[in-house]
């Protein structure tokens, strides 16, 4: 036995070893230090065989589930895995023959393990719950090579979407739904309101969530009914593109890890974004999903809040609006239903589940609901409740906010789903407030089972104001609106796999192309925001090239089941995207092999020591340092520095008096307490995959910049707004925040970047036949002697009775790629809405002054209009 005992606490060691390691990297002492506690047990041996055993089998769960961080880290954590498992088996057969009792608990063990392998099986093997949609149908798994194929000929339409469709309006698309709803029972109706799909996990099993997804199923489910060829829904979750599923249950790398939103808001393109949300749509119409949850739309408020790398609206209502129409419109093109999320003042993931945003009408209206409205108004099929309360009462059972604001007053005719498990209320509190689907529809705090919903349409039970809709519809206006979505999307005339073994193909089939290939490529260096340069980029005359900083060699990290933790390349949490080791190429691969073909000497220190870096450096004609940091959903970013020191690696190395170009990778906002020290400072929004192509082909001078920052990066931390660490969040600042605010606290102002070229912009001048209330043209010529794109922004100044911010962004346009002394002309569309402010109601202001500029820092021209 004493062997055995060695061998355990071997394992015991090996725990403590990998999870101190986890613990400098990742600090989560609140999941890991537990861990920590039970290695040091289990290595101390003075625990029972028995005991010892039974933690062992623990830790081959725990350690099973651990994503890798390199390969070495990755074998290590499956050793310790496979080893707890063996190890524990042993020590339970043996001490099971020592008594009667043991032998008893060995029994009572094996029936846990079986228990566990009943839960978990039909994770790992596909199961059909459903009847089939397309009965007698084989469902054909559409990928880029068949799509390519079959486009040319007559087979086409039978099998693959070859373009764009057009979405009916809502009048026909209700028209249809109304006469499915006549046919449909009660029964039928309420199984559209609650998702399937999911196994409930046994509360002691070291999981973080209370269910998991079956195989063949998606993040939501939503059954199909053959009877009246109403299609399954398949939600799937869309922070960087197709959501690596959970456990395994699909091929890693078989779609593209795309920019994050906020990159998409950096590029200041709404055709590109348009581009690539049709892009997106493709990939998840090949992998049998008809519904994103996506695009994630909100004005950032909260400088550190953990999910702002989601939000494209960066920090402003008019930049968000415009790109949430976009993406709409191109997503909703695949049909694909998109979900506007997360509705909304979800701007902390501090206390995000139970505290309440305390917002005023004129702040939500002018501030954070435009967004909402442009993807409303852009025929959004769907929209996602949030975790939080809005002034007291959770946002998914919120009437003011459901009913009132986005059914009512905004128009919104499809249907509102829930955050997965952020229902609070029974049914009879929160259908007739304004719900219509609860998700996943497993594990705790689930409500909307059928014989509830049932009950309450019985009784015609609920306390509710209306705002629109009168009792005797409420109860089937869920049903109605779904339907609705369903039939404006045409899904009930297009193809769809059953969730189960039919859609288990769809999951497993590869999605890339080479142009989307292509097209990440371009999004990726479009987003890129050069904030400063001295004169040293694109590179030139360079012979010998220092590569500093840890992040060159980040992997791309994986989640499975299992935290929320993010990486350099796509922030954590449901929307996490990871590429394999064997398909994912490091930034410094890609800087590295570029160089060397140009004949340039590449020296590095891939670590943040600063001894290191300075011997590195001695040679170098100039130097490249890469920072980063990243964020996850769940939680607020500690700091708003770059990791492990950076900034003093930055500092140390400034000093030696080289040329240093800064770069960095960040979820969000960012401190550059050394800007004024180096030569040049770049700046890339988690960028997906093809980071490192795009950090190469902007230091060699592929292309010029062309991206313009969506938020403010301030001086100081304290210039930014904390996550609220009370239960209320009170949004007392209004409309102040970011560029609006009082103040010149910008260390690089919102809406600037640099190019390798020169623009003069020609003063404005308003044009006539215009659509739109006012509209303004300018000419943009480059003044440079390099190709490049400038965007063009149009800031208002109110008059100063309206107690507005000094500048409101109302318009801008990103101009095509103008060669040397190339002109074009830009014309910009001001609308009622734009020249209004919200009191108590919109409210047209006669008066404005218009600032034409390429940043709300750098303003060109001004003009005075009379409307």
């Amino acid at each position: 036995m004493s062997p055995l005992r060695g061998l355990h606490a071997a394992l015991g060691v090996l725990l403590c070893v990998l999870v101190s390691v986890r613990m400098v990297r990742f600090p989560l002492l609140s999941m890991q230090l537990p861990h920590l506690l039970i290695g040091l047990l289990l290595a101390s041996r003075r625990l029972p065989l028995l005991i010892s055993s039974l933690i062992l089998f623990w830790i081959a769960f725990y350690a099973g589930n651990i994503p890798s961080d390199d390969w070495q880290a990755n074998h290590a954590w499956k050793a310790c895995s496979t080893g707890s498992f063996l190890a524990a088996l042993v020590g339970c057969c043996w001490k099971s023959w020592q008594s009667n009792t043991g032998r008893f608990i060995f029994v009572v063990v094996l029936a846990a393990i079986a228990r566990v392998v009943m839960v978990l099986s039909p994770m790992a093997i596909a199961e059909d719950i459903f009847p089939r949609y397309n009965v007698g149908n084989e469902t054909i798994v559409e990928t880029p090579w068949l799509r390519k194929q079959l486009c040319s000929s007559s087979q086409a339409q039978q099998a693959v979407l070859c373009g764009p469709i057009s979405p009916l309006s809502w009048e026909e698309a209700e028209n249809r739904a109304a006469w499915t709803l006549e046919q449909m029972t009660d029964e039928e109706c309420h199984m559209l309101m609650q998702g399937v799909g999911w196994i409930s996990i046994p509360r002691w099993l070291p999981s973080p969530l209370p269910a998991l997804p079956k195989l063949g199923y998606y993040m939501g489910n939503l059954p199909p009914l053959p009877r009246l060829g109403v299609p399954p829904l398949k939600l799937h979750d869309a922070g960087n593109g197709f959501r690596n599923m959970p456990g395994g249950q699909g091929k890693l790398g078989s779609t593209i890890m795309w920019p994050c939103s906020l990159a998409f808001g950096a590029t200041w393109n709404t055709h590109l974004v348009k581009e690539v949300a049709g892009a997106i749509g493709r990939e998840y119409r090949g992998k049998g999903a008809n519904v994103i949850l996506g695009p994630s739309v909100q004005v950032q408020r909260v400088a550190s809040n953990g999910r702002n790398f989601e939000y494209m609206a960066g920090e402003d209502p008019y930049l968000g609006a415009k790109l949430s129409e976009a993406y709409v419109i191109g997503v909703q093109a695949e049909g694909v239903i998109a979900c506007l999320k997360h509705f909304a003042f979800n701007e902390q993931e501090t206390h995000r589940t139970y505290g309440s945003s305390v917002v005023d009408e004129r702040t939500a209206w002018e501030l954070y609901y435009p967004p909402f409205e442009a993807g409303v108004a852009a025929g959004a099929g769907s929209v996602m409740c949030s975790y939080n309360k809005v002034n007291g009462t959770y946002a998914c059972a919120n009437e003011e906010l459901l009913r009132r604001d986005l059914k009512q007053k905004m128009g919104f005719r499809g249907f509102v789903m829930t955050d997965w498990w952020a229902l609070h209320n029974s049914v009879d509190t929160s259908v007739v407030r304004g719900l219509d689907m609860e998700m996943p529809g497993a594990g705790g705090d689930t409500f909307f089972y059928p014989e509830a919903l049932q009950t309450m349409e019985e009784s015609q039970a609920g306390d509710f104001k209306g705002y629109g809709v009168n009792r005797s519809a409420v109860y089937r206006d869920p049903a109605r609106r779904i339907l609705s979505a369903a039939h404006k999307m045409r899904l009930f005339e297009m193809p769809s796999c059953t969730p189960g073994q039919d859609c288990v193909a769809a999951i497993f089939s590869d999605q890339r192309s080479p142009e989307a290939e292509d097209l990440a490529r371009r999004t990726v260096a479009e987003s890129i925001v050069l904030l400063k340069n001295e004169a040293v980029l694109p590179l030139k005359n360079v012979k010998r090239l220092a590569l500093i900083g840890e992040p060159w060699v980040a992997p791309s990290r994986g989640t499975d089941e299992v935290g929320m933790m993010g990486d350099y390349y796509s922030g954590g949490g449901s929307g996490h995207c990871y590429i394999p080791p064997e398909n994912f190429t490091t930034p410094f691969t890609s800087i590295s092999e570029r160089a060397k073909d140009l004949g340039i000497a590449v020296s590095s220190s891939l670590t943040n020591n600063i001894t290191e870096a300075l011997a590195a450096i001695q040679d170098a004609d100039a130097v490249v340092v890469l920072g980063a940091t990243t964020a996850e959903e769940s939680r607020d970013r500690e700091s708003l520095h770059l990791d492990n020191g950076a900034d003093d690696l930055i500092n140390a190395i400034a000093k030696e008096g080289k040329p240093v170009i800064v770069l960095m990778q960040v979820p969000g906002t960012i401190m550059v307490p050394w800007k004024d020290e180096v030569a040049a400072v770049a700046l890339m929004f988690l960028g997906g995959e093809f980071t490192g192509n795009a950090w190469a082909s902007l230091l060699f001078g592929d292309f010029s910049p062309s991206g313009r920052l969506p938020i403010m990066l301030p001086t100081h931390e304290n210039h930014t707004i904390p996550p609220s660490t009370e239960l209320d969040a009170v949004y007392g600042e209004g409309l102040f925040t970011s560029y609006r605010a009082s103040g010149n606290f910008a260390a690089f102002p919102f809406g600037h970047g640099l190019s390798y070229t020169e623009f003069a912009f020609d003063p404005p001048k308003q044009s006539e036949g215009c659509q739109a209330r006012i509209c303004v043209e300018t000419r943009v010529t480059n003044t440079g002697s390099r190709n490049g794109a400038e965007v063009v922004q149009a800031y208002v100044e109110f008059p100063p009775e309206a107690n507005e911010p000094k500048l409101v962004l109302r318009g801008f346009q990103k101009t095509k790629i103008l060669e040397p002394g190339a002109s074009e002309t830009v014309s910009m569309s001001l609308t009622s809405r734009d020249l209004s402010v919200y009191l108590d109601g919109w409210k047209l202001q006669h008066s404005i002054k218009l600032h034409i500029g390429a940043s709300s820092a750098d303003l060109r021209h001004t003009m005075s209009l009379s409307v």
